[in-house]
């Protein structure tokens, strides 16, 4: 039997929601360079019409009225491909056959293949992981690829309260439906490129992202007590970072750093407009009263359990106040 050496690349399909982009960037990509290896994230083309509904990867969502042309697309999953570093030596005709031909192979040889796969496997959810992170960051869309949470008790399924006679059942009135829905904005080729050029560069979003966009997630899924923890938490990881940023630029004994790590947030929130770089941009990047009432909010949770008067559309807007500062102190911090 004849054995050749198969330079290969490890590949995966990855399913995603709320992934929404502009007609130029049907069937775009991104390479970079993940844990030493060539990576590359691959929207997928347009489908044929003779493909079902309910398996097509990528479908229009907008148009323009005239002639129908598509002005968005949603996107249901990619492709993730990721480098193999050493060819893999196996018989010829694998070549040609459909995978996993047992009866070609040593069982030693399976077992190396399987390792391969298995690790490489791996390999795809960290850089897809990775390639998600940037793309939210740079894109300013934080709920890409959230997930969808049902509670018992919502409005799925269930329909709305109805009035009906106590003695027969018989139904006289009926609750109005509701309706809710969560917008999605669409990818520009713009944002694209900004995620190719993070990549390239091997940078990452600071870490206060993360919990900013899990904050997002969490009121679209009406999850306010952990939109309130993760608001406070991005918060007070971004100031931190501020303040610590500007004490590792001076001769500072590490004591002293020890103690700041101590003060409490609102004690370095309120003195912020003391520090040397304060000015009108920091200003308007800085809603200090919306700030200090997400504070408030935070302590009520923790410390009293104060969770009945939480209001979706109040931390929307806590929501907005804390992602200006973000990306205001990312900026300025050259982070970007």
């Amino acid at each position: 039997m004849t054995y050749v050496n198969v330079p290969v690349n490890a590949f995966r399909k990855f399913a995603l929601e709320r992934l929404c982009i502009v007609p130029d960037l049907v069937a775009a990509k991104h390479e970079f360079m993940f844990g030493g290896k060539k990576a590359i994230i691959t929207l997928p083309p347009l489908e044929k019409e003779s493909v079902p509904y309910e398996q097509r990867r990528i479908e229009c969502r907008a148009w323009k009225t005239d002639w129908h042309v598509p002005i968005e697309y949603d996107v249901h999953s990619l492709d993730v491909e990721i480098e193999v570093e050493e060819p893999i030596s196996v018989p010829e005709a694998l070549r040609q056959l459909h995978p996993n031909q047992y009866e070609l192979l040593q069982p030693p040889e399976r077992e190396q293949l399987d390792k391969i796969v298995s690790e490489t496997g791996a390999e795809l959810h960290k850089a897809f992981a990775h390639w998600l992170r940037v793309l939210r960051w740079k894109s300013e869309i934080g709920y890409i690829g959230e997930p969808s949470i049902s509670y018992a008790g919502g409005h799925q399924g269930g329909g709305g309260a109805v009035l009906r006679e106590r003695s027969t059942g018989h139904r006289m009135w009926l609750q109005g439906q509701t309706v809710f829905a969560i917008g999605s904005r669409a990818v520009t080729v713009d944002q694209w490129q900004a995620t190719q050029a993070a990549l390239s560069s091997g940078k990452t979003p600071p870490v206060w992202f993360d919990f900013l966009f899990d904050a997002e997630m969490r009121i679209n899924n009406n999850d306010l007590v952990g939109s309130v923890l993760s608001l406070a938490i991005s918060f007070e990881v971004n100031v931190r970072f501020v303040f610590s940023r500007h004490l590792s630029m001076a001769s500072i004994e590490p004591v002293i750093i020890e103690i700041f790590d101590q003060t409490n947030l609102r004690g370095l929130l309120n003195r912020l407009k003391r520090t040397r770089d304060w000015n009108d941009n920091w200003a308007a990047a800085t809603d200090l009263s919306t700030l200090n009432s997400l504070m408030n909010r935070r302590d009520g949770v923790m410390h009293s359990a104060k969770v009945e008067n939480l209001d979706p559309r109040e931390l929307r807007k806590t929501l907005a106040a804390v992602k200006k500062f973000a990306y205001f102190t990312c900026d300025v911090l050259g982070l970007s």
